[in-house]
């Protein structure tokens, strides 16, 4: 992805802050609206027996040798975004769709997109040696063998030629340089090397930046997801020492897609913004290192050694430097034509209204061949639709359209889903119901969720229907079990929706596609897949040969993510009142708010909150007053034109949660609830606005931006009371 990434396996504070802040959003057990016993979550008693059928023969169609065909396929040569190889698989997705009765067509879109020219790192000093070498072939393994393979890059460095001494920074996060500083080391004019983890990439190289770093290397240290994780590749599912995590270092905290059009798509190939003026592009060069090659770096560092918790798993003390290790960097960008064609699929299952729709997405494009990011989820979301397809076929028209896409360019910043959105911004306002968002589908058996809260009984509902291909028993039983263990998704285990009867659900920060649909245009998303032992994210090793040796051998679990994602589809395309749970919303708000007061008293921030106090008291009441009016509809059955404007009003309160000017700072960020931090990447931040303001002791901020959640949370409130029937 980026999506759900690797980066967010440990939160930073501020992300942390998300999970006590959720806590009380799991005191809600089974709500939401939803039939008698033995009944489905927003279906009237009447319609039970026939959607149960549907999805009877919904659940008898993903086959894993179907899905293991197609991702040979898909991952049989890389297919960067940008290139004929996209354009290619983006034409095979569209024909697939079609053959499954899905009217699919491929939405070009022109975006900045500049490819690496030059890419060299030389240790000049204390000796001459050619670094940024290319990963190593393994000899089981032919497609590792593959000169068409992107070298390790940063989609959208900045250029620069630098020659400089080399100082180690650990995870090159803000509390890393303090800590350098308290030590007496100076970084500025220096090559900072940091190790990936804790952290979006693009977020260290924007801390380097503020810190007059000339450069930055990033590497990934054995700790974190090679050897001393357990064996690499050939033998084991971990980073070889060879191996290097491509990726972007946009600033997509700031704004995602094009990053010379903000906020809408690039038109006739015309940038409305210069390169200069980018608030989304970095300023120093970045390039990303193996730890074979960073091994040479580190090993010849002086300074002091590192402090607690800095040392990697490499076999020898760290130092942070400078000392002997200098370096020569140089990356160079294609400043002749950089700007490319996108290919995004869009497929169709006409409804019988199309007043409505239930979107479902996934990207096809891969830094490489990108087997579990995305082909899993590919393979899987192909699955699902084939098998909503199959049912068409069978005679069944769903009751609201069924928009399944595939988007490209999500690695380099969300680019593809972004363009369509905000070239589709009125239409989806109007229509769109929810998104349901698959990026790295498989990676393991352990299966995880996030979302917006009040979609975060539909996610479990469906993991009780599916069968867990290892336990034998249901997804969500096996879910269950291992919230008590490590494991399940790595980026949604900080920001935590816990009840006692529920596993764990996640809270959506960016990093995929979902991001566009929820933090700009408020539309209720969620996020899932199967997490597991995966330590060969963005590199040429996440291929078939993977997948078929660790990640899952008989794709059984593709078939099993084909399965959650088609019956998540079907029954919020078919319910008779969309089943959102707006007292779990209502439930994390306010103990998001308490959690808010304690830090600002804790940094004797001025703020008034007695304002605050009463807007979440009275979404809390219209919540539960609005759960009562949908769970009565849902019960007993309404008039159409009466159901009609209930889900409409029950989609429209997460569009009242968006601040028309956006957040302070981020204003193409428009959540007031959720959004993904500055600093923390991809990780969540409740209350980002307030939240962010008191981090930077920006008080005049923070009131504005508490000002800006109350009118936000009178909006939504206003929204469930027209649910209620007030």
């Amino acid at each position: 992805m980026d999506g759900r990434r690797l980066a967010a396996v440990v939160a930073s504070a501020a992300a942390i802050f998300v999970a006590v802040a959720l806590g009380a959003s799991a005191q809600q057990k089974d709500s939401g609206p939803q039939s008698e016993p033995g009944g489905i979550r927003g279906f009237v008693s009447a319609h039970v027996a026939t959607e149960r059928e549907l999805e009877r023969k919904l659940e008898a169609v993903p086959d894993p040798a179907h899905a293991e065909a197609e991702l040979e396929f898909l991952t049989s040569a890389p297919h960067l975004a940008g290139t004929e190889a996209s354009r290619s698989i983006a034409e095979h997705l569209r024909d697939k769709l079609r053959s499954y009765g899905f009217d699919s067509e491929i939405a070009a879109y022109k975006v900045w997109l500049p490819m690496p020219v030059k890419l060299e790192l030389e240790m000049t000093e204390p000796e001459k040696m050619a670094l940024a070498r290319p990963e190593e072939p393994i000899a089981e393994d032919a497609a590792t063998n593959d000169p068409r393979a992107v070298p390790g890059m940063h989609g959208y460095s900045a250029p620069g030629d630098v020659t400089a001494p080399v100082v180690y920074v650990n995870y090159g996060l803000p509390d890393d340089y303090n800590k350098l500083a308290e030590i007496g080391v100076k970084v500025e004019g220096k090559i900072a090397l940091a190790r990936y983890g804790n952290s979006y990439r693009g977020v260290k190289v924007l801390v380097a930046e503020e810190h007059k770093c000339a450069a930055l290397i990033l590497y990934s240290d054995p700790a974190d997801d090679g050897y001393v994780q357990g064996d690499p590749v050939p033998k084991g599912p971990w980073r070889p020492m060879s191996g290097i995590q491509r990726g972007s270092v946009l600033y997509i905290f700031r704004y995602p897609g094009d990053p010379l059009s903000p906020g809408k798509p690039m038109t006739d190939s015309r940038a409305s913004t210069a390169v200069e003026g980018a608030f989304s592009l970095p300023r120093i060069p970045s390039l990303p290192i193996s730890a074979k090659d960073a091994q040479e770096l580190l090993s010849r560092l002086d300074g002091p050694r590192v402090p607690k918790g800095w040392q990697g798993g490499m076999p020898f003390t760290y130092h942070t430097g400078p000392g002997r290790a200098v370096a020569h960097l140089q990356v160079e960008m294609d400043a002749q034509n950089p700007v490319r064609t996108l290919y995004d699929v869009i497929g169709k299952l006409r409804g019988k209204t199309d007043d409505e729709w239930v979107v479902a997405g996934n990207h096809h494009d891969a830094w490489v061949r990108g087997a579990v990011d995305p082909g899993s989820g590919t393979a899987s979301m192909l699955e699902a639709a084939r098998s909503l397809g199959t049912l068409a076929k069978d005679g069944w028209k769903p009751r609201r359209t069924i928009v399944v896409c595939f988007w490209d360019g999500e690695e380099f910043g969300l680019l593809g889903s972004t363009a369509w959105v905000e070239d589709h911004e009125t239409e989806l306002k109007r229509k769109a119901a929810v998104y349901v968002n698959v990026d790295m589908g498989v990676a393991g058996p352990n299966f995880g969720g996030s979302g917006t809260p009040s979609l975060a009984q539909v996610v479990r509902d469906a993991a009780r229907e599916v069968k867990d291909p290892k336990t034998g028993g249901s997804v969500f039983e096996a879910w269950q079990h291992q919230r008590k263990e490590k494991g399940g998704r790595a980026e949604a285990a900080p920001e935590v929706m816990k009840t006692e009867a529920a596993p764990e659900m996640g809270v959506l920060g960016s990093g995929s596609d979902y991001t566009p649909f929820f933090q700009h245009e408020g539309i209720p998303s969620l996020d899932m897949g199967f997490a597991g032992e995966y330590g060969v994210y963005h590199s040429m090793y996440d291929d078939f040969f993977w997948m078929k040796h660790f990640g899952d051998p008989n794709f059984v679990y593709h078939a099993a993510m084909g399965r959650i994602a088609g019956l998540t589809t079907l029954r919020m395309a078919e319910a008779d009142v969309l089943p959102f749970d707006y007292v779990a919303y209502a439930n994390a708000v306010e103990n998001a708010e308490k959690q808010l007061e304690a830090a600002a008293k804790t940094q004797g921030a001025p703020l008034e909150f007695g304002g605050l106090r009463a807007a979440v008291a009275g979404m809390k009441d219209a919540a539960t007053n609005a759960q009562r009016a949908a769970e009565a509809a849902s019960v007993n059955g309404c008039e159409r034109a009466a159901c009609e404007r209930l889900n409409r009003a029950l989609v429209e309160v997460e569009q009242a949660l968006l601040a028309p000017g956006g957040l302070g700072g981020r204003p193409w960020y428009r959540h007031t609830i959720y959004a993904p931090g500055t600093y923390t990447g991809y990780a969540a931040v409740v209350l980002p606005g307030v939240r962010e303001a008191l981090d930077q002791k920006n008080w005049d901020g923070a009131k504005r931006e508490v000002r800006a959640l109350e009118a936000a949370l009178s909006r939504a409130t206003k929204k469930l009371e027209e649910a209620a029937g007030e």
